[in-house]
């Protein structure tokens, strides 16, 4: 590689962290209470290209928009659920981590953002390409100002309908590497014509085990036809209706307990927009050929929309 070419490589990179530079500002200044539109760059875009070489383990700065609801039990604080931030003060959520037997116990307090590693408190770091290390600024918390629960929802129904809610923080969160939104939905994932369509799902854990680092897998979408046939076929009385979707069903590949209000995922080119969020599955969770079911947030994008707007002006 002679002198010249050594120059335009460096030109091109430092072409390139200024562009990042410049976007990462831009959107910084620009955030606010609302969720950002795909057309802004400032929402579904992670802070640098996955460099993961294999395994399930994300990249410190992957799917920055996953969150964690810390509630409150005798004075002692627990992660149970988990959310998705969508803008400056809000997250979606499952309306069952929020609503019916669950706060008869545990009271909703906080939002964790920005964690990696729940195994310990401060900036958690890991070995950066190139030597050093890449770290994160350390989970914040933000509590929570006020929960709307979707108005159909029905805690003592097994069918899950209308299992979403949107979480409001008293601040707003920062725009970070490590903290950002996710898109909403730009089209209905359920009316693919792809005869393969991969998802992505991250969590603290899958149905393999726990674990203290953010884990990935990628789930194929399952049109609700064969989704039901699932179901039915184990015995489960369960009707699915057009405000869920489905996606998994590959051994100790699928969502679990703790996971509920994550995100399950689509790459539209590059930007991700959050298309699920998780509801129920099977039991045991990473049963073959049993499909996790998440709840459809293109079908409720103007709920999400109206509803933020209502509780901002209040």
């Amino acid at each position: 590689m002679n002198s010249i070419t050594i120059f335009l490589v460096f030109f091109g990179s430092l072409s390139a962290l200024n562009d990042y530079a410049t976007a990462n500002s831009k959107c910084a200044a620009a955030i606010s209470a609302y969720p950002p539109g795909p057309e802004t760059g400032c929402c579904g875009v992670e802070s640098a290209e996955t460099k993961i070489l294999g395994g399930n383990r994300t990249e410190i700065d992957q799917f920055p928009w996953l969150a964690q609801i810390e509630y409150l039990k005798e004075d002692k604080l627990k992660v149970i659920c988990g959310a998705t931030l969508i803008g400056g003060k809000f997250l979606l959520t499952a309306a069952h981590c929020v609503s019916g037997p669950i706060i008869k116990t545990f009271i909703p307090k906080n939002i964790i953002l920005g964690e990696y590693d729940t195994s310990h408190e401060g900036p958690d770091c890991v070995p950066a390409l190139g030597g050093g290390e890449d770290c994160t600024d350390g989970a914040i918390r933000i509590p929570i100002e006020k929960i709307i629960i979707h108005p159909q929802y029905e805690d003592n129904s097994k069918l899950r309908r209308n299992d979403i809610a949107l979480i409001k923080m008293t601040e707003l969160a920062p725009f970070t590497d490590f903290i950002r939104p996710i898109c909403l939905p730009t089209s209905d994932i359920t009316l693919t014509k792809d005869p393969i369509k991969w998802l992505k799902f991250a969590a603290w854990g899958t149905a393999s085990g726990p674990s203290p680092v953010k884990l990935h897998v990628g789930l194929p979408f399952v049109p609700q036809e064969k989704c039901q046939l699932a179901y039915s076929s184990n015995g489960r009385d369960i009707t699915l209706w057009k405000g869920q979707l489905c996606a998994g069903g590959e051994k100790d590949k699928d969502s679990c307990k703790g996971d509920g209000g994550l995100p399950l995922m689509n790459d539209n080119g590059g930007r991700y927009e959050v298309v699920g969020l998780v509801s129920f599955g099977s039991t045991p969770c990473g049963t073959e050929n049993i499909p996790s079911v998440f709840t459809n947030v293109y079908e409720y994008k103007y709920w999400i929309m109206s509803s933020a707007s209502a509780a901002e002006q209040t």
